[in-house]
């Protein structure tokens, strides 16, 4: 069994830019940051070979949410 690992921390700051643990990222002109970051998450599930959990804090929305994001790209909500 794999040890568990770390929640990814996501700060969401507008839809072209944010944080992925305290490093920047931005979206392209006319992108989104979400699919930016979930781009990323999906390259360390990959990479990890297992679903990357991840806490994402949205200013757009004031709110935060646990997610899961599985090698394949797809996501889904963590209890």
């Amino acid at each position: 069994m794999q040890p568990q690992q770390p929640d990814a921390e996501v700060h969401v700051f507008s839809r072209n830019a944010g944080l992925v643990d305290g490093v920047p990222v931005t979206a392209p002109p006319f992108g989104d940051i979400q699919d930016v970051v979930i781009g990323i998450l999906q390259q360390r599930a990959q990479q990890l070979g297992a679903s990357t959990p991840a806490v994402i804090t949205d200013d757009r929305y004031g709110g935060a949410i646990r997610l899961l994001v599985h090698p394949d790209g797809r996501t889904e909500a963590a209890g």
